[in-house]
This record gives C-alpha cells, structure tokens and sequence, in this order.
C-alpha cells in the first residue's frame, strides 16, 4: 500500500481532524470572499474565493487519502468499490494512490499560487496572449511538480513553501506599506505559520514527529486566518 511518508501511528487520526478543521476554514473563507465579491464587484475577491476552494480541494484529497491508510474498514469499502476498475486482486491499488496524492498536491499547489498572485499589487492589464501562456506555463510546472513529487514528496512541501515565502514577504511589505495595518499583519503572520508547517513536512524523512509540529503549525495557520477574515468582514 502507497504512502508519500510514514507518519507516528499514535497521531494517525488526529491528523485527519487538524485537516478537516483546515478544509472547513478554508470553505468558510471561500464563501466570505465570493460574497465580498458580490457586495465589492471586486475580482480580486472572486480569485481569492477560488484559491481557498482549490485549497480545500487539497485538504479533501489529502484526508481522504489518509482515512483509507489509517483505517482498515474505509479501506475495506474503498476496496469492494474499486474492484470492478482495479480487479479482483487490485493490482492497481497503487495507482489510486498516486493519483489521489497527485490531485491534493496540484491543487494545493493551485490555491497557494493564486493566493501568491493576489498578495501582489494590481498591474496594467497584461495582453491576452502573453497572459494565456502565462498560465499556460504556471499550470505546466504545477502538473510537474506534482507528478515528480509523488516519487519525491518533500518535492511538493518544498515548492509550497517556496511559494508561501513569497506570499509572507509580499505581505510584509504592504505591512510596512500601510502603516503597520493589524490586519494585515495577522494575515502575514497566518501564512508564516502556514509555512513553517510545510518546511516542517520537508523534513519528516528525518524526524517523524516533525510531522505532528507541521499539522499543529498548519491548523493554527488556519485559525488565524479565519479569525482575521472574519473581522474584515465585520468591517
């Protein structure tokens, strides 16, 4: 049976609510920024909405997974309904796996991507042509690295955090920018610990139980986030 890494059996579950948890916030903070949009009319709320369901969708694939490793009857069921697709003997069990790993990877890597682009300042409208291969180029490398990470997990842990400390230094600087905004220092401080997290899940190979730190570090991330979004909102 496939698995990215090997997790301290004593924590197997405990995960799966730390990342539930996350899922919801991140569905929370989707649902405040579509509906800032609508009030708004404002895109960048729209983007924000979908970098968050991207996210969820990552968490989604990534307990789903879990659940079916940690537990025999979830991967009892999952069995019985995979049979007609896998065979009789699931001999393409690990296939399931990898494509399972694959699609919380390229979607996480979507969202963190989506949110990196609106932490920026707005720019000129980018003509339509160098815009398409933009993205074009940007969905190439996701697709990539989510592949090769599947063989090389701290692949993926290492580009979100690469990602992320983009995203925290851009925040940083429209702290600074905006006369130390509370906010924005809180959302700053929110991705830290959202990357800190992945830095931690890098270095699993080593030490397993970096892995409960990162799940600890990834849930208070959330929390924070969700705390800050919900008092703009208010405002």
């Amino acid at each position: 049976m496939y698995q990215l890494f090997f997790t301290p059996e004593w924590f197997n579950g405990f995960d799966l609510i730390f990342e539930s948890v996350g899922l919801i916030i991140a569905l929370l903070i989707a649902g405040y920024s579509w509906r800032v949009h609508k009030l708004t009319k404002e895109n960048k709320f729209a983007y924000f909405s979908l970098a968050f369901v991207l996210v969820a969708l990552g968490l989604f694939f990534k307990t789903f997974t879990h659940s079916i490793l940690y537990f025999t009857p979830v991967r009892d069921v999952t069995a019985i309904v995979l049979k007609p697709v896998m065979g009789g003997t699931l001999s393409f069990s690990d296939l399931f796996y990898r494509a399972a790993f694959f699609f919380q990877m390229a979607f996480m890597l979507a969202g963190w991507l989506l949110i990196f682009f609106i932490s920026q300042k707005s720019r000129g409208r980018l003509n339509r042509y160098y815009e398409v291969n933009q993205i074009a180029l940007f969905l190439y490398l996701i697709l990539l690295i989510s592949i090769i990470a599947n063989f090389k997990y701290f692949v993926f842990y290492l580009t979100s955090a690469v990602i992320l400390g983009m995203t925290v230094l851009h925040y940083y600087k429209n702290y600074l920018n905006n006369d130390k905004n509370k906010s924005t220092f809180r959302v700053m401080t929110a991705f830290m610990l959202i990357l800190l997290s992945n830095i931690a899940f890098v270095f699993v190979f080593v030490y397993s139980k970096l892995y409960v730190v990162g799940e600890i570090l990834l849930l208070l991330g959330f929390l924070l986030l969700l705390y800050t979004y919900r008092k703009i909102v208010k405002k």
